[in-house]
């Protein structure tokens, strides 16, 4: 692949898909900043990928805090002076009937889902226009259909993809690519938690998630970073735009 000695951003990456994408970046000679809001975690995941060969940096950021890209983007850039790659992973959810849905619910899911993978582009735009980089944002499928419950969540994943689509038409002249990669069920911590708010307990939770594992409903999340590879490296430099299910198909049934 053609992504050694590139740097990249991955955010929410202390944990499930997005540590999934850091590790599979750090091990194709990819130097990365984890970042997320758990700083035992994130220290350890960073540990974990330089033992592992890669390089890696920490950075503690809770992205409802409007500061927060700006200070991601500079300790990369502090780091390495350049930046290739950025990945909006980060997210949120609100699991609840609709009754049940409060005004908080809406501002930090749209803060963290939404508004941050702006300015954290916004902010690395100097760097990645010099690199000519690319931007993956991870949406889901919950933006082609919605779930019961889930209103919230999906409609920020929907707008992400309406955003994607906008920062690719305004960054093509600059030669950086923007594209959405969107994920179906994942065993990550926040499908555990999912299944058990949805089925009322963590063991019926557990057991649904083992039955759609076997029965290949659902991914691992190295399985969601091999499709992050693949839009980083450059043979996608024809994809641009794009909001691509990955799902094993999924969400045409």
């Amino acid at each position: 692949m053609t992504l050694v000695g590139k740097t990249a951003i991955v955010t929410g990456s202390t944990s499930g898909i997005g540590e999934a994408i850091a590790e599979k970046l750090a091990g194709s000679g990819v130097k990365v900043a984890v970042t997320g809001r758990d700083e035992t975690r994130g220290r350890q995941v960073a540990e974990r990928l330089q033992a592992q060969g890669g390089e890696a940096i920490f950075v503690r950021a809770d992205l409802s805090d409007p500061a927060a890209p700006e200070r991601i983007v500079a300790a990369a850039a502090a780091a390495w002076g350049r930046i290739d790659i950025v990945v909006n992973n980060a997210a949120l959810i609100s699991n609840k009937p609709l009754e049940q849905v409060v005004h908080g619910d809406w501002d930090s899911l749209f803060a963290v889902n939404l508004k941050s993978a702006f300015f954290v582009v916004q902010a690395a735009l100097p760097y990645l226009t010099a690199s000519r980089g690319c931007v993956i944002n991870v949406g889901s499928t919950n933006s082609l259909r919605n779930s019961r419950d889930n209103l919230v969540y999906d409609t920020m994943k929907a707008a992400l993809n309406h955003m994607t689509r906008g920062l690719a038409m305004e960054l093509k002249n600059r030669g950086i690519r923007v594209n959405a990669l969107l994920p179906g069920g994942t065993v990550t911590p926040a499908l555990t938690r999912w299944l058990e708010t949805y089925t009322g307990s963590a063991e019926e939770g557990r057991r649904m998630l083992d039955k759609e594992l076997g029965e290949g409903i659902v991914a691992l999340p190295e399985q969601i970073a091999d499709g992050v590879l693949m839009l980083a490296d450059e043979r996608s430099s024809w994809i641009n735009g794009a909001a691509i299910p990955i799902d094993g198909g999924a969400h045409l049934t």
